[in-house]
């Protein structure tokens, strides 16, 4: 293991105390409106096979979401701006209604858009004499990611508008709202999202659905709907390596001492130039420059256990350049190799943005947001300052982690038979650092007596082995055994139990 420096390892006596923790406020997700389902609009190229598959598999998932079939389109990862201003906006445009909050696209679907031509100019803004100010060239903007774009689909329609990269934040004598769109008014406000609020200028927010291949989304899919956190039980990885120029300004240690810190997140902070590929417990979020570990190979090295939910953020170029297998671009990572490894989201570049607070997700922010219950596509543009870019958002855009439940092994957010399952399938097994997934809550690398007993003291489970065994033949109502309420024969999982006998458990004994 790499050298690591720890904080806030706060290890409880046992798994209840974290949740205690969680209920006592520590971790309190503030009360906002979710974005609903309904308010999504699932773009796909129907030429792309594998986009219409994910497409309808999300849409299994979450019903309500729109679905649109966008025909003509290119199915190359990279297009030009007029085949994003002729053939792929005024579909997408024709297909939104007032309440679409969230644009979702797809594998098959352009990535990276190339506005070719040559900065004309024209637009209001660039070395405008009546303006009275004089804005660099270096403003304008070749490339933008499809997704970025999408956010501003409503007010973009020119070339010249997409390549305008000017994003003042204290306009002069401009008219900030019409003539600059690159500045994101989302940006920092750390609240839900609401395309109707005036401040969001009627944005709206993007994420795409993709990996190297469609059983990887359906498996970060599936992932998303059984994100969970537990502060004392999963960490932040925050690498921040010294050797890279763009360590002086950017915001880990913001991130660990504004934000993990106070929240109780563990997390490993590490300022030295060590590679960190690997931690005592699982992870739920990995940030780094990516300059370590032989560069696109250094997510193969990995051997984190990573939580569902876990996202990814590195400040690199080219980090969501491609999600073709093999197409890495500058011997750089790529947010398709965190999927397949087992990530579920993550935020990356189509392009190159410049590494600066400006252009590059805040992670402080985007923590900020995750850890205390706004979804993910809301807490990504939160943190994102530049719209009609390169940056993009990549993974489930309503994933939203959710405290743990004590004894739900299986993340399906009840107590129930399947959980029991699991510890006895791990029974007495060393685990590693798999921790409450393979039945093992106290994160102790064995599945043993301690971990049954709190199993035992939640749910249908209370009592002693007798008391289990007299459960899982008299059911209650919720709990599916599968079961012929006439003929309660004992379940697998009960005869297992009997094998146990013998042991303490915590409870009371039917008497």
């Amino acid at each position: 293991m790499s050298q690591q420096t720890p904080i806030s390892h706060v290890r409880f006596p046992a798994l209840c105390s974290a949740v205690l923790a969680i209920a006592l406020g520590l971790l309190c997700a503030p009360a906002h409106a979710a974005i609903d389902p309904a308010d999504v609009l699932v773009l796909y190229n129907v030429d792309s096979p594998d986009g219409i598959q994910i497409a309808n598999y999300y849409a299994s998932v979450y019903p309500g979401v729109q679905l649109l079939g966008l025909t003509g389109v290119s199915t190359a990862e990279e297009i030009d701006q007029n085949h994003y201003l002729n053939v792929i906006r005024p579909q997408v445009l024709a297909g939104l209604n007032a309440s679409t909050q969230v644009i979702v696209t797809t594998k098959g679907l352009p990535l990276r858009i190339n506005n070719s031509t040559t900065n004309p100019g024209t637009y209001p803004g660039y070395r405008g004499a009546t303006l009275n100010i004089t804005i660099p060239n270096d403003w304008w903007q070749t490339y933008s990611s499809l997704e970025s774009e999408l956010t501003r689909i409503d007010t973009i329609s020119t070339q010249e508008q997409m390549g305008d990269q000017s994003y003042l934040l204290s306009p002069p004598a401009f008219n900030f709202a019409t003539d600059h769109h690159a500045a994101n008014p989302y940006f920092n406000r750390r609240t839900g999202f609401d395309r109707a609020d005036p401040l969001n200028e009627g944005i709206r927010l993007s994420a795409r659905l993709d990996a190297f291949t469609v059983s990887d989304v359906i498996a970060s899919i599936d992932r998303a709907q059984q994100a969970y956190i537990v502060p004392t039980q999963q960490l932040i990885i925050v690498d921040d390596d010294p050797s890279v120029p763009a360590a002086s300004a950017d915001l880990m240690p913001q991130l660990v001492n504004n934000i993990l810190t106070p929240l109780g997140q563990a997390a490993v902070f590490d300022q030295t130039t060590a590679d960190i590929l690997d931690a005592n417990k699982p992870i739920l979020g990995y940030v780094s420059h990516g300059s370590h570990a032989a560069g696109s190979g250094f997510i193969s090295q990995m051997q984190f256990d990573i939580s569902p939910g876990a996202v990814f953020h590195t400040w690199e170029s080219f980090n969501a350049y491609s999600f073709v297998q093999g197409n890495n671009r500058a011997g750089q990572s790529l947010v398709a190799e965190w999927i397949a490894k087992g990530g579920t989201a993550a935020l990356g570049h189509v392009e190159e943005p410049t590494a600066s607070a400006s252009a590059v997700a805040n992670e402080d922010i985007f923590f900020d947001m995750l850890l205390n219950g706004y979804s993910f596509v809301e807490a990504a543009w939160a943190a994102t300052l530049q719209l009609s870019f390169v940056n993009t958002v990549v993974g489930d855009p309503l994933m939203t982690l959710r405290p743990w439940v004590s004894g739900d092994f299986d993340l399906d957010g009840a107590v129930d038979i399947d959980d029991l399952n699991i510890l006895l399938a791990n029974w007495q097994q060393s685990v590693g650092s798999a921790g409450m997934t393979t039945g093992d809550p106290d994160f102790d690398g064995l599945v043993d007596q301690d971990d049954l007993n709190t199993l035992l003291a939640t749910g249908p489970f209370t009592g002693t082995v007798l008391d289990v065994l007299y459960s899982l033949n008299n059911p209650p109502a919720t709990l599916n055994t599968g079961q012929n309420p006439s003929n309660p024969a004992p379940t697998p999982a009960a005869i297992t139990l009997m094998s146990l006998g013998g042991m303490t458990l915590l409870g009371r004994r039917r008497v």
